[in-house]
């Protein structure tokens, strides 16, 4: 063969072309996430806010569980968003590890 391609480029460029995470990222956007969170999930307001790796340190419920009903400085979103949308977001950023 001698065509393989490496992983990581390929899991990049599959999770910025992916529609689902497209979707996500503009909610996050719209719903001021980065006011806290940051442009690139850095944290602006502490470490407790770096979502960079939240997909290594939280489970899917766990970022479900605290996009819907916040906690620890984070506003509830259960009433904001709705299912659809925490899904896309849940999903989304379970794949930053």
């Amino acid at each position: 063969g001698g065509s393989a391609t490496p992983k990581a480029p390929a899991a990049t460029a599959a999770s910025e072309s992916n529609p689902a995470y497209v979707k996500a990222q503009e909610l996050f956007t719209a719903n001021k996430c980065i006011s806290c969170h940051g442009v690139d999930l850095e944290g602006k307001v502490g470490v407790k806010t770096n979502l960079q790796k939240v997909g290594s340190k939280l489970s899917s419920e766990q970022i479900a569980d605290q996009i819907k009903n916040g906690g620890g400085g984070m506003p509830v979103y259960k009433t904001k968003l709705s299912e659809e949308e925490i899904g896309l977001l849940t999903d989304w950023l379970s794949s930053k590890k």
